[in-house]
Order: C-alpha cells, then structure tokens, then sequence
C-alpha cells in the first residue's frame, strides 16, 4: 500500500467541486469507478447524494474565504489483486483511518476506488474547513503520518507490505516523490536520480573550488549548473528542464554555505555551442528496466522518437508508452513489461521463483489478447490429466486461459505459454533461451537456503507440472523444450545433490532419457491415468521412520515396549475380584 497527497499545480485553481466529480466518474482512460462514499454530509452518504453534498462542502468553504488551498488530495495505492480481497466496509475502514490520523476526523470528504489498467487505488478529497469550527487544518509532516498509517493496515488486512521510511532499518529513497512520480510514468531514469549517482564527484568538484568561476567549470562536463532561485540554489539541467534544489543533493551546497566560503553568488557565464566544453557525463534519459534484451528496443525508441511525432499520431510520450504499444507486435517488448511490473510490485525483487497463480497486470490483457488470438494452439499430449483450472490452484482470465511466464536465472521475463482448459497450449517469445517456469511456492529450491533433499519434477509440460505439484506438493521446474532438460536437469544435480530428480514427461524420448541419465534421476513416462496416478502415489506417500530402540535409549529417549496381558495381571487370578490389601487402599477424593 502507498499513500501519498496529491499535490495541486500553482496554476490550477482549487476547484472542489470538480474534483469530487472526477472521483465519482472516474474519467481516466481506462478507468472505472469500483465504489463510493461520502463522509459528514448531511446531504448523504452515496452516489446519488454527490451533487447536494458538494453545494454543502461549498457551503462549509465559504467560511474561509481568504484561504486559496481548502482542499487535500489524499491517494491510497494497493497491489494487484488486492481488489478482490477488501470489502467496501474494509476500505472505509482504511479511509477512516487515515482521515483520524491527518485530524480530518470530523471534515467532509469525498472517497472512491478506481480500477484501471495498472493498479486498484483510492481518492479521498478531503474539505480542510472544518464544518463546525470553521477552522482551515493543514497536517504536518503527512508523509510520516501516511507511511504509519500504510504499514498499520497492511498488518491489520494482511496486504502486502511496501517498505517505507518508517520501517525499522529501511533506507530513505534518495530522491523526491516527484522524481520518484516521473519514474513510474516513463520508466525512464529522472535527472534528480542521475545527478544523485553521481554525487560523490559533484561534491568533491564544489568542495574543491575556491570561486564561483572555478565551480561552474568544474560542473560544465556533467551538463548541470549552480543558479539562484528565489532564497536557494538549485542544480539546473544546462539543456534541459531538470532541476532540483542544491540544498537536497548535500547540505554543503546551500546558499548560505557556499557564499560564506565563494563569497556573494556569481552565476555562470553565457556559452555557446562553439565554446561549450564536452558533456561526457550529461544527464542523457535511460531506460528505468533492466531486461537484458532491451538495447535494441530502446535503439528503436530513441530514433524513431522525432520532436512531436509519436507524440502527437501515436500517443508516444516516453519509454513506457513505447514498450506498451510495441508489445502487441513485439514479444520482446511484452516481456520487458512483464518483467518490469511484476518486479515493480514484489517485496522481494531478488527472487526467482514463481507463486502460483500468475497474474499479468492489466495494462497487458488487450496485447496478450491479440498474440494469442494470432497462435497456433497446441493440443495436450496428455489429454488424460485433463483437470478443471480452479482444481489446480489455477486462476484463469476471462477468456478461460492461465498464463505460465519463463525466466532466466535472474527472474527477467523472456517468453509466456498460455493454456486454456483444454490443456491446449501456445507460445510467444523467445523459447530457445534457457529459461524456466518454477512452481515453488515454498521456496524450497531457493539458492539462498541449505540445499533441499526433497523430490524434485523436471518436465517439458505445463499440464502435467500443474496437476503433479497440485497432487504432490513437490517442486516443479517446467521448461519450454524437451531440448532443455538435459541441463536442467543437471543444474538441478549440481544445487540440490541430495534431491530425487524426476524428470516427467508423455512419451518417451532422447532428450528425457539423457535428463534422466545426467542427473542419476529417473524418468516417468507419464502415458495415462495409471502412470500419472502411480508416480502421484510414490511422491506423496509418507514412508514411516524405523526406530532403534537400544539407539534411541543411548540418546536419552524414553522407550518403553508394549505390555502383554499376561503383564498386567501377573499372578492374579484371571476371574474373581481382586482381593486388596491395606497398601492398596487409598484415600477418596474429598
């Protein structure tokens, strides 16, 4: 969960009004409304009530007629799917909380939900006049409320959990939220965060100079320079729009700081292109994913990126709008999108391993659409292990088809295979790389643990993956080819010696038995009901532990063999009462 206040542009008037309507309609492309309430309004709490509830917030807000800021933009940003798992109650629940612990407890407000093609995420238009008091509220330091806030309802919902700069040990980003903002827009790497990489040596040229003369020269090759605005100094982009404070970057560079040590501030000198020395290190726009095949979508983008063109017939802004509207003629680009959105939203980017379901984000469902429509499908070889979806643990999209994205070692998407209930099956992308789909959700073949003993399937079928783990509950790697079990068979060998490999596969052939061989595995050829049901029964029964008593005793167990009958009565005679003495006589409970 991310919350953050949306704050509103100098130029645009606050229009309340306006804003409660855009939350109701929900007019972004590719938006819709999901739910909506309206809090301390005498008017009403829903959707038929909006209209009469903003001419009462007008009303409150007349009483502050000399403030220009009466409103507070509030956004709440979940994961996805997580839609799905909070109610409406729920999610009044979280907007109440953040509106107690902002002090707008009591305020008028305006709240919805919207689903669009990215993420579930909810508006709050809070009205800063308090409708009793009159008073205009403004929370200080909001940021520390919201991440508190964020982090108590993650725990209290059992959301996923986004590090913040709360969290006990979590580092603070290294720049701004609109930095940060731009990032996740474009993709493409901010001016703020190159002018942060390269810090360390930005400092030492400042701390290194004796004038203003000798610091403009010495920033000159990184393209930026040192320009008062206002009371301060901000790090400008020489050709460019980029800024930032100087202040932000060290606080070594404020004003104050460098004029007690430079003397009154002298701004650059005036150049052009003829006496401009090189700019070897620039602020020049990177792509913010990391796909090892991406260099030549980006060489594409960077050329075919005319002033005003793509922007103006193709709705091309940045790299992102590139890549999504490559994907649908490009699997490349598809997986660089994949990949990029899932690490995106994952706690933990170093892992490798695949949770089950898979879910690609919305944003791809209209390029997914178009491949698969396009493929050839490919019926199952084992029609046998024909299973319902949902039995497996599978969730479909709407058109009745799971997703299985292959990676390489590193977790970058290269290829996906769909499969439809039928079992049927088609690819896109690169599946001659070597690549995986890893059905783990225990974690037990993670490289970062003590190596797993347990069994391990190595198969070339996604049918046969899905039914075997759902009915073993061991690991299973899939790979896209029967070329490619041999190694991975062996890579498998090399990282869990003690594992039983099994490599599983429909019919018999070359590729499985040299796995198998490789590996000192077995192979399984899973050629009906009766193969599938048999190595389904040897990987799930649970084989009992002989006990050496005499072993057990010397490590200081208790073992005890069972007694007979002739034991436990000894002499005593087999029929009649047992005559008692006095020591078997015992005190009743009083």
């Amino acid at each position: 969960m991310i919350a953050k206040r949306i704050d509103r542009k100098p130029e645009i008037r606050d229009d309340y009004a306006n804003l409660g309507r855009y939350i109701a309609a929900a007019k972004e492309k590719g938006e819709k409304l999901d739910k909506f309430w309206i809090v301390n309004c005498d008017a009403g709490a829903d959707l038929k009530d909006l209209d009469t509830a903003l001419i009462e917030i007008e009303a409150t807000r007349t009483l502050k007629p000399g403030i220009a800021d009466k409103t507070y933009h509030l956004v709440v940003s979940f994961h996805p799917g997580e839609e799905n798992q909070l109610t409406q109650d729920q999610l009044q629940d979280i907007e109440r909380s953040f509106a107690q612990a902002l002090g707008y407890g009591d305020h008028q407000r305006v709240a919805g939900t919207h689903i669009n093609t990215d993420n579930f995420h909810m508006h709050v238009a809070f009205n800063k006049i308090h409708p009793v008091t009159g008073r205009c509220h403004t929370p200080r330091q909001d940021f520390k409320t919201l991440a508190k806030i964020a982090r108590e309802m993650e725990q209290k919902y059992g959301l996923t959990v986004d590090k913040g700069m709360t969290d006990a040990g979590a580092e603070r980003n290294p720049v701004s939220r609109k930095a940060r903002d731009y990032e996740a827009k474009t993709w493409q790497q901010s001016f703020e965060r190159h002018v942060v990489e390269h810090k360390a040596e930005i400092i030492k040229v400042i701390d290194g100079a004796s004038t203003w003369a000798e610091v403009h020269e010495g920033l000159a090759p990184y393209g930026i320079e040192l320009k008062k605005r206002g009371a301060g100094l901000v790090v400008a982009q020489v050709d460019g729009k980029g800024r930032m404070k100087a202040s932000t970057l060290d606080r070594s560079c404020s004003l104050a700081k460098l004029e007690s040590r430079l003397g009154p501030y002298a701004a650059p000198p005036e150049r052009n292109k003829a006496n401009a020395p090189p700019k070897k290190k620039a602020y020049q726009p990177k792509p913010m994913t990391r796909h090892p095949g991406q260099n030549r979508l980006w060489r594409a983008y960077t050329q075919a990126k005319k002033p005003g063109f793509l922007g103006r017939v193709l709705h091309i802004r940045n790299w992102k709008d590139y890549l999504l509207a490559e994907a649908h003629k490009d699997a490349l680009a598809l997986a660089i999108v994949l990949t990029y959105k899932e690490l995106f939203h994952m706690l933990d980017e170093a892992t490798t391993l695949q949770r089950r379901p898979y879910q690609p984000p919305r944003s791809m469902a209209p390029a997914l659409k178009t491949w698969l429509s396009a493929s050839a499908w490919t019926p199952p070889e084992t029609p046998w292990l024909k299973r319902d979806l949902r039995d497996m643990d599978l969730k479909a999209d709407e058109h009745g088809r799971v997703i299985f994205p292959f990676r390489d070692d590193k977790g970058h998407i290269w290829a996906v295979r769909a499969m439809d209930g039928q079992g049927r099956t088609a690819d896109l992308g690169d599946t001659d790389k070597n690549i995986t789909h890893v059905i783990d959700p225990g974690g037990d073949l993670a490289r970062e643990k003590a190596a797993y003993g347990g069994p391990v399937i190595i198969t070339a079928d996604c049918l046969s993956a899905s039914v075997l783990h759902k009915d073993t509950g061991a690991p299973v790697i899939v790979v896209p080819k029967t070329g490619h079990l041999p190694a991975r068979a062996a890579d498998v060998r090399l990282h869990h010696p003690k594992s039983r490999i099994v490599i599983a596969s429909p019919t018999r052939n070359l590729h499985a038995d040299q796995a198998a061989a490789v590996a000192a595995g077995e192979l399984v050829v899973i050629d009906g009901i009766q193969a599938q049901a048999k190595i389904v029964a040897d990987l799930a029964s649970k084989r009992p532990v002989a006990v050496n008593p005499v072993l057990a005793r010397d490590m200081g167990a208790f073992v005890e063999d069972a007694l007979s009958l002739d034991d436990v009565l000894g002499d005593q005679p087999k029929t009649g009462r047992r005559k008692t003495t006095g020591k078997d006589k015992v005190d009743p409970i009083r």
